[in-house]
């Protein structure tokens, strides 16, 4: 091999070479990640409760940016930064108060490539509601609905139950103190179910209140309050006394009234006392209501037969099965109305 050729074969040698040692040295691209997670739970929370969020990545000491978009936000606000565990896990609480969409990032290095994951806190308002209980028909039912934490501006909606699908009957809009008061008239005798429910927005998930029955009794003649559970009314032009439940006359009895210059006192009563087995004219059971005035049972009942019945001193008397049977229903404190 001649000078010239050995010369060009070193020159190769050494260009080979070069190219060896600088590919040995150039840095390695950076692995990719282990997966990147992070879920909440639960994803689904009242407004002011808290969730759990936790990230995983496979390995210990990551150090995992934070950052968090609320509501109709549209970019995502930094909040701070966790690491890892030595199960390559990291848990932590947040409470949002609007739906809230969290990121972790992992920024990456020489080790291993930039990865990032999301996941979304759905938050719904806790729906306050309430409805009168009972009323008579043509009276106005009074629904009160309220949003917690506050949200002024929010809308409800009003629903009934009907044939076996909620019904929207209004839409509400919470004041500046997150409260909402309507009235709606009660048609007739009825005892339907009522619920506000708020749909869903980009701040808040959707959310629905407890379900309110509203019992909607047939007026009675005397004016009896719907709100006692006991009361007592003698008509002493029919000689008739009736036991009332909320308003709703459960049963009536003949009674025997006062006699001419010894009338039953008209006016409003309570009883104040009770007797058993007073014996004589009182028979076997006594509800006094007005000085010495009560109801009681009789040693006569052929009297209650009569018309009119006006043979007692003024008390009201009563068959003894039936005195006995309003004793046992009405405690001190019942009260007692004696209407002309």
């Amino acid at each position: 091999m001649t000078a010239a050729r050995c010369a060009v074969w070193g020159l190769l040698l050494l260009a080979g070479g070069a190219l060896l040692f600088l590919a040995a040295v150039r840095p390695a691209h950076a692995a990719e990640a282990p997966p990147l997670t992070l879920s909440a739970t639960p994803a689904k929370v009242i407004s002011g409760q808290s969730a759990t969020l936790t990230a995983s990545i496979g390995f210990s000491g990551a150090v995992l940016q934070v950052s968090e978009r609320r509501g109709a936000e549209a970019a995502f606000t930094p909040t701070g930064s966790v690491t890892t565990g030595a199960d390559g896990t990291v848990s932590w609480k947040v409470s949002p108060t609007l739906s809230t969409t969290y990121r972790v990032e992992l920024a990456g290095d020489a080790t291993w490539a930039a990865a990032s994951a999301e996941t979304t806190v759905s938050v719904r308002l806790r729906l306050a509601f309430q409805a009168t209980k009972r009323l008579y028909a043509g009276r106005s039912i009074v629904f009160k609905a309220a949003g917690i934490p506050a949200h002024p501006g929010a809308r409800l909606e009003l629903q009934i139950r009907r044939d076996g699908a909620w019904q929207t009957l209004r839409t509400l809009k919470l004041d500046k103190r997150s409260r909402a008061v309507v009235k709606l008239k009660a048609r007739r005798k009825s005892a339907p179910r009522f619920r506000v429910i708020m749909a869903a927005t980009e701040e808040l998930a959707a959310a629905v209140s407890r379900t309110r029955t509203v019992r909607i009794r047939k007026g009675n003649p005397y004016g009896v309050p719907i709100g006692p559970s006991r009361f007592i009314v003698v008509d002493r032009s029919q000689y008739k006394l009736h036991y009332l439940e909320h308003g709703t006359i459960v049963r009536s009895f003949n009674c025997v009234l006062g006699r001419p210059g010894r009338s039953t006192p008209i006016g409003r009563f309570r009883v104040w006392g009770r007797g058993v087995n007073p014996g004589g004219p009182f028979g076997v059971r006594v509800l006094w209501y007005y000085r010495g005035y009560g109801i009681h049972g009789t040693n006569q009942p052929w009297l209650l037969t009569h018309w009119p019945r006006a043979y007692s001193a003024g008390c009201t008397r009563l068959a003894n099965a039936n005195a006995l049977w309003l004793f046992n229903r009405c405690p001190v404190g019942t009260q007692v109305w004696n209407v002309p």
